[in-house]
């Protein structure tokens, strides 16, 4: 949660003001940031901010940018999360690992590491959790063969850590196989110090047109926000995939729009979960899914007639030269099931937060 500040004010002590307890604060680009423990619905509270006491020392979320290796290490309350690669990636950048509750590995190791016994090798292209599409101007921007594309990133990374987030953002250059620029793309992360049993993570990809107007063609082959998660989570083995409908399986689940879709499964002696959340701002809201019993689920806005899932016989976009796309996604790993990890309940906070008003 955030409010809007005046100038420079808001650091110090923001405490609760009907149990005295000290919440984690943080000011970021003039807004006051603050994480509330617990607030029922309907209910309200008043916080109190002392501007004279220091606030308490508070891990949150700590950002570890290794530049020479191309990486940033996120960590949050100290136990590590995510590993975001740019620099050392074969095509575009990727998480991992990425760990759910326990610390456990919720995402496929595969290709980054070949030796875990059990885990399908097939897919290369499909890292952990990434960003990526098929058809941008005709060049494929989602598999990692000859005739791929890239995502090249510039050098104007800004990293930043706090007791109430950690956040990055940076440009990317989408390429085609000849290296030739096709879009640009701002990408901010942002992570918040939330429990180990529900660890949230957002995604901003905004597209911008740069070097002309830009086509993404109508292909199934992509997810704006895509996940490709452990073996023992496919919901061809032991783990499933449900969405905001209910639905339970390829035939009812792939191609087929939903506000958020889930997967969940056995891991590391665990049953745990990761949602994808996909905003009402965002195109063609609620996104179709390219989510498959095999592991993979990714936000695919653009493929209707590949699904068949809508009245679209062409679910291409053209973005205007000049012009920018932006999509905004939640990514929350949680414990059990949808049903046991309340995803259905966190998607309503994402969509509706408490209203915050500031008084002097």
């Amino acid at each position: 949660m955030a409010v809007e500040l005046a100038g420079n004010a808001g650091r110090g002590r923001l405490t609760r003001r009907d149990t005295g307890r000290s919440l984690p604060s943080q000011v970021l680009e003039g807004r006051l940031h603050f994480i509330l423990d617990k607030l029922g619905a309907g209910e309200q509270c008043e916080l109190v901010l002392d501007t004279d006491a220091s606030p308490p020392a508070r891990r949150g979320v700590r950002l570890e940018h290794m530049k020479a290796d191309g990486r940033i290490g996120i960590k949050v309350r100290g136990k590590p999360f995510t590993t975001y690669h740019y620099g050392d990636a074969p095509y575009r950048p990727y998480f991992y690992p990425f760990l759910g509750p326990g610390g456990v590995q919720i995402t496929r190791n595969y290709p980054m590491r070949d030796d875990v016994a059990g885990e399908s090798q097939d897919h290369v292209h499909q890292r952990s959790v990434w960003v990526g599409f098929g058809d941008v101007n005709g060049s494929d921007n989602w598999t990692e063969i000859e005739e791929s594309g890239f995502q090249a990133p510039g050098d104007d990374l800004v990293v930043s850590s706090g007791a109430v987030l950690g956040q990055f953002s940076h440009t990317l250059e989408w390429q085609d196989c000849h290296r030739v620029n096709q879009m640009r793309e701002r990408r901010t992360v942002v992570v918040y110090n939330t429990p180990d049993s529900a660890r949230l993570m957002e995604l901003t990809v905004a597209l911008e047109a740069a070097y002309g107007p830009v086509r993404l063609g109508d292909t199934k082959e992509g997810g704006i926000c895509s996940v490709r998660v452990a073996a023992t989570m496919d919901a061809a083995k032991e783990g499933k995939f449900e969405n905001s409908y209910g639905a339970i399986d390829d035939a009812e689940a792939w191609g087929k729009p939903a506000h958020w879709c889930d997967y969940s499964g056995p891991c590391e002696g665990r049953h745990v979960g990761v949602a994808v959340f996909d905003h009402p701002m965002n195109l063609r809201h609620p996104t179709t899914w390219h989510v498959r019993g095999y592991g993979l689920m990714g936000a695919n806005p653009f493929a209707h007639a590949a699904y068949k899932s809508s009245r679209l016989t062409d679910g291409s976009y053209t973005i205007a030269a000049g012009d920018t796309l932006a999509f905004n996604y939640r990514l929350l790993l949680h414990n059990g099931d949808a049903g046991r990890g309340r995803v259905a309940e966190r998607y309503h906070d994402y969509l509706n937060p408490p209203t915050v008003e500031a008084a002097s």
